[in-house]
């Protein structure tokens, strides 16, 4: 697997479009386990910059509200790199439960390279919040249906689903889970919402 720039964003483009062949050529490369989880950390590392970035950007009463949940770029990072272990965990353990067929490492490579594509919107997203602020909130819509699309796709695929749109459902049910049971352990470290 080509590991330049040029060639991950070609694939990024080409899993957007064509989500299962992304997945299986992702899986395919191959990658060593101990490349997969330092991949997993400079995901985070490098998410968490980006998310301070895009914080600074904003306006200055929004930063007051939200100044809890970003106290430190480290502290983002262990939380981002946490949810996304969590996510593997969940995608391989939800998915064998319900009969897939898919394995650890691969779910570990496929969060990985979902994340790289969210960090692409997050920089289109950073972007335009600065060059045109109104419709950033749109590019924050567009990559919230891209991430679903991607997830349930890349779940299927992972597990030999053959429908997607069921995949997709169960990709809800389960986040809406998982988001409330994270907000009831998380609330006691974000602090107080002004």
């Amino acid at each position: 697997m080509d590991l330049s720039l040029s060639s991950l964003l070609s694939l990024a483009r080409y899993t957007v479009q064509n989500p299962r062949e992304g997945a299986r050529m992702v899986m395919g490369a191959n990658l060593p386990i101990s490349a997969r989880w330092v991949a997993l950390a400079l995901m985070a590392v490098t998410s968490a910059i980006l998310a301070h970035l895009a914080f600074a950007l904003m306006p200055a009463d929004v930063r007051l509200a939200m100044d809890g949940a970003m106290s430190s770029p480290l502290t983002s990072a262990v939380m981002q790199g946490g949810l996304m272990l969590i996510a593997v965990f969940v995608i391989h353990y939800v998915g064998r439960w319900r009969g897939g067929t898919g394995r650890f490492d691969d779910a570990l490579i496929l969060m990985i390279w979902l994340q790289f594509i969210l960090l692409i919107l997050q920089v289109v997203q950073i972007v335009t919040q600065v060059l045109l602020p109104p419709a950033s909130v749109l590019v924050g819509y567009v990559s919230i249906g891209i991430f679903l699309w991607l997830l349930s796709n890349f779940v299927a695929e992972l597990h030999g689903f053959s429908s997607v749109l069921l995949t997709f459902f169960g990709v809800l049910v389960t986040l809406i889970a998982i988001g409330f049971i994270l907000a009831l352990f998380l609330i006691p470290f974000i602090g107080p919402v002004a």
